[in-house]
């Protein structure tokens, strides 16, 4: 562990988000995996664009955690950054039949907000484990729905750091794969259009 680069993420996001030597068996749902140089838990896009910048800046490697869903991490850990989006990167906002979810919002939370506001269209998501960020990327789908079917847009990070907000149909969505996916994107957010039921 570097003093000098642990201080430069506690300067940006706090000591209170930064850990060291995390145990992943904590964060996988299969409870396994050794510890993680970094552990972060930012919770503003921009801030999860300045931790990749500093990755970047001190070539140290990172990965983008959600829930931790069916993750294999191996005993000897994990040497990087870990970023995660789970805990404080998941808001759920009902917009009229739209809801607007962080990437780190678990789909049966958002499901159960589509319950609560009497919306219909996202039930096929109920049962799936993982958040939203993963299940954009993968085109997730369970009981003859998908999310190509409910989105409509999700607002993401180039690698360069650039925002910016892509319209469901360019998302280029297919069989467990869309643009995302391809072009190496980082989901921060999507609106879930539903209706009325």
């Amino acid at each position: 562990m570097n003093s000098e680069i642990r201080k430069m993420f506690c300067d940006l996001l706090g000591e209170d988000r930064v850990f060291t030597e995390e145990a992943m068996s904590q964060h996988t749902t299969f409870k396994i995996g050794g510890p993680a140089d970094y552990f972060l838990m930012p919770d503003k896009g921009e801030d999860v664009g300045r931790v990749i910048k500093i990755c970047k800046e001190k070539e140290i490697p990172y990965f983008i955690l959600g829930n931790g869903s069916n993750l294999l991490v191996s005993d000897e850990g994990y040497c990087g950054v870990i970023i995660q989006l789970y805990r404080n990167y998941g808001g759920i906002t009902v917009e009229g039949t739209n809801i607007r979810a962080g990437a780190g919002a678990l789909l049966s939370q958002i499901a159960s907000a589509a319950k609560n506001a009497s919306l219909t269209g996202f039930e096929f998501a109920g049962g799936i484990p993982g958040t939203l960020g993963g299940a954009v990327v993968m085109n997730a789908g369970a009981y003859g729905g998908e999310m190509k079917d409910v989105l409509k847009e999700v607002t993401v990070m180039t690698e360069q750091g650039e925002i910016m907000t892509i319209p469901a149909e360019k998302l280029e969505m297919g069989y467990r794969t869309s643009l995302v996916k391809k072009a190496g994107y980082l989901v921060l957010e999507a609106v879930i259009s539903l209706k009325a039921g």
